[in-house]
């Protein structure tokens, strides 16, 4: 039986598992700003997301895990990284506040992870398909900021960190977000509690539930 070269392994294992494409310029930029294995530790997260959509069956429950997120444990993160648990759960708070990454909340206290805009971080879509996109979210935003503002009657202030909050949120969750304006200020009694639009957003008070 013929042996198979470690070139015909490395094809087959790219076959079986697939790859992703990294921006040379992402990728400077993140060796520049980074401390001696944090690049490596980022590359692994973006090696051990998921690349298509997954529902896994945890303690009786389904789990719905999209392309670019981990239900990873911190335990097994930090196996990975090679790292203590808490240098772990550091790494993770940091790239979260950097807007890297999304922690989704879970009763079951699931680690529950979304790289945002995982897809300009794989390099999975051309210049022109991702300048397009920045132009439909943006177009998005501003629906929303306008809209929010109209309803609540609030001023218009913190736009960069409303812009930054609502680019953390998955598509469904932004447009329940502009779909529940009315009903978050219809429930609030007091106006002079009405969040700003970067609260609202942070809060994902849009997910509020009301008892009539």
């Amino acid at each position: 039986m013929k042996k198979q070269t470690s070139t015909e392994q490395f094809s087959k294992t790219l076959l079986n598992e697939g790859y992703i494409l990294i921006p040379k310029t992402l990728l400077k930029n993140q060796a520049h700003n980074r401390t001696p294995g944090e690049l490596e530790a980022l590359l692994q997260i973006l090696t051990h997301v998921n690349y298509s959509p997954t529902t896994y069956e945890i303690s009786h429950t389904d789990i719905s895990c999209q392309r670019g997120e981990s239900i990873i444990s911190q335990q097994h993160w930090s196996k990975l990284f090679k790292w203590s648990r808490s240098k772990t759960l550091r790494f993770f708070q940091k790239i979260q506040k950097e807007g890297i990454i999304e922690v989704i909340p879970h009763q079951k206290g699931i680690f529950h992870i979304r790289i945002i805009n995982y897809d300009f971080w794989t390099g999975s879509i051309s210049p022109e398909a991702r300048e397009e996109k920045k132009k439909e979210q943006s177009e998005f935003f501003d629906i929303f900021w306008n809209k929010y503002h109209e309803t609540m009657q609030k001023p218009k202030v913190n736009v960069a960190r409303a812009r930054r909050e609502w680019d953390k949120l998955a598509k469904e969750e932004q447009q329940t977000a502009i779909d529940r304006i009315e009903e978050v200020y219809y429930h609030t009694n007091d106006t002079r509690f009405i969040p700003l639009a970067s609260t609202y957003l942070k809060d994902k008070a849009f997910l509020n539930e009301y008892t009539n």
